[in-house]
């Protein structure tokens, strides 16, 4: 199969995998969360460990699966706020645990066992929060969010690979191209025109704000992953989407839009 079917096929699937899970149920949607989550952690913890000491694979795990847990639990109103307080032993436990490891490095070994839940698990608690309103599931919201998303990275792509000249961050990638950045500001900001069309959750501006949020932070997640790979000399973060790398190669803009929208509807919407 060649690369430009395989890319297709894997698309189809994971487009169709996101939608299914959010039209289907929010406990669908949440267990999608929480195994993008595991996934994300296993390959951060793998790609840091090319270069960085080992980490508490399960510390992380157990913190970041922890608060989503709380969070659905609690836009379910199944329990309280209050309950939150039990994080604060998980964040403690990486400290706890190279007190009595010993070894050298060991705020090393905290900061990056930290990194994983606050870098993944935590900013993709916010894609099912942002979509609970008045005590109900908002699916459109959810799919009006990721088809922002996409909006953004292929208008980037089309636009960038046609007429793309003037590089965004050549040292970080240097396939990206300003051009392909407006390319997907405009892609977006249509696609924002006709979410507002089609639904009545926001007025106009708040979808165009963000709709452009989506852009810039979507693009820095992008540019921030990159980073992080050129940091460990590889390409792809995974191996496990055919053709489109790993789980953090598709959810790098996700991560960092994510929070930014929903402040933006918490504030505005």
């Amino acid at each position: 199969m060649n690369n430009f079917l395989q890319r297709s096929l894997t698309g189809v699937i994971f487009v169709g995998s996101v939608v299914g899970t959010i039209l289907f149920h929010p406990l669908a949607f949440f267990i999608l969360c929480l195994l993008v989550s595991v996934l994300g952690m296993i390959e951060m913890k793998r790609l840091l460990e090319r270069r960085y000491d080992r980490i508490n694979l399960f510390a992380s795990l157990l913190l970041g699966l922890s608060f989503q847990v709380l969070v659905f639990l609690d836009t379910q109103e199944i329990i309280s706020n209050s309950w939150y307080i039990i994080l604060m032993p998980m964040i403690w436990l990486p400290f706890v645990h190279e007190l009595f490891k010993g070894g050298e490095h060991p705020f090393q070994r905290i900061a990056l066992t930290l990194l994983l839940p606050v870098y993944i698990a935590i900013p993709l608690s916010f894609l099912y929060l942002s979509a609970w309103t008045d005590g109900t599931f908002n699916n459109y919201f959810l799919i009006a969010f990721f088809a922002m998303v996409w909006c953004n990275d292929t208008g980037a792509y089309l636009v960038g690979v046609s007429i793309g000249r003037h590089k965004l961050y050549e040292r970080i990638s240097p396939k990206k191209t300003w051009e392909g950045f407006i390319g997907g500001v405009i892609f977006t900001a249509l696609a924002a025109f006709v979410i507002f069309r089609l639904t009545d959750i926001a007025s106009l501006w708040v979808w165009i704000a963000a709709g452009l949020i989506v852009s810039v932070f979507g693009t820095l997640g992008d540019l921030i992953e990159s980073m992080l790979k050129r940091n460990v000399d590889i390409k792809d973060s995974g191996a496990i989407l055919p053709g489109h790398g790993g789980i953090l190669d598709r959810f790098d803009a996700v991560l960092f839009a994510a929070p930014m929208v929903f402040a933006l509807f918490i504030l505005f919407g």
